[in-house]
């Protein structure tokens, strides 16, 4: 038995999980109006943050918020449909199914949230082509567009926050909680609507997904697209740290006693 054999039925189970996770959307989000509420939220979120931005401080406000608003997002679905993977299980008393499972519970969320994070990214690109035109212009909206897949590397690590919040919600931690905090600090601290001012903010917005790839959306065309990626890249890796040791944590608690699963 070689290395290969070792790794071909987890690669197996991996794809099976991955591929069981869009068949679990395609139930939740069937049909025409799942979808279209999905995009109509999308739309629609951006355009108040459109208007927000208008209101307090002009057109420049306006397509600054615009943007921002884009690159934003994809954190509503990401982060918070991750984390509702979670409490289903914990709901319907399965988790301890995926705990003792051949593939570690990391894995298992990740597989089973690619699918938002695909979500995510659509909807913030027909937002961007639906909207563009009117609040920036044609030229402006493909330059943008043309900056777009800076978002994936961003997008990644909002999915990797939602790791960690679904290990955070896991030890007890109130959903609607984690999840709006995680939401607001990330709007906050990245500048998606107002400028950050302060450096506390900014501290915080460095250790956050968005804010090195919007900054590059809003240069576009230009941009120092490679640092940004690389940015998103390091905000990803450090939040899925956290989620894996967090979770570490919690099962060794779980397996000592000292802690109830949640419920």
């Amino acid at each position: 038995m070689n290395s290969y054999d070792a790794v071909r039925p987890s690669l197996a189970t991996a794809l099976r999980i991955g591929a069981l996770s869009w068949k679990e959307y395609r139930v939740v989000s069937v049909g025409a109006a799942a979808l279209s509420s999905i995009l109509i939220r999308a739309v629609f979120q951006v355009g108040f943050f459109t208007l927000l931005g208008q209101l307090a401080a002009g057109d420049g406000g306006k397509e600054h918020a615009f943007i921002g608003a884009v690159a934003f997002s994809p954190v509503i679905a990401v982060v918070s449909r991750a984390t509702a993977v979670v409490t289903g299980e914990t709901a319907q008393g399965t988790m301890y199914r995926l705990r003792l499972g051949r593939v570690p519970l990391l894995a298992v969320m990740l597989l089973r949230s690619w699918v938002y994070l695909a979500e995510g990214l659509v909807t913030a690109c027909l937002a961007l082509l639906l909207l563009g035109p009117v609040v920036l212009g044609y030229r402006q909206t493909l330059d943008v567009a043309a900056a777009f897949p800076v978002l994936v590397p961003t997008t990644v690590g909002c999915l990797c926050l939602g790791m960690f919040c679904c290990s955070v919600v896991l030890t007890g931690l109130d959903e609607g909680l984690t999840v709006n905090l995680a939401g607001y600090l990330t709007l906050l601290c990245s500048g998606a609507v107002v400028p950050v001012d302060t450096e506390v903010l900014r501290l915080a917005g460095a250790v956050l997904p968005v804010g090195a790839g919007l900054r590059v959306l809003r240069s576009a065309p230009g941009g120092e697209v490679h640092a940004a990626v690389l940015h998103e890249a390091g905000v990803a890796f450090l939040w899925l740290l956290a989620a894996g040791l967090l979770l570490r944590f919690h099962t060794r608690r779980l397996r000592t006693g000292r802690t109830p699963e949640p419920v």
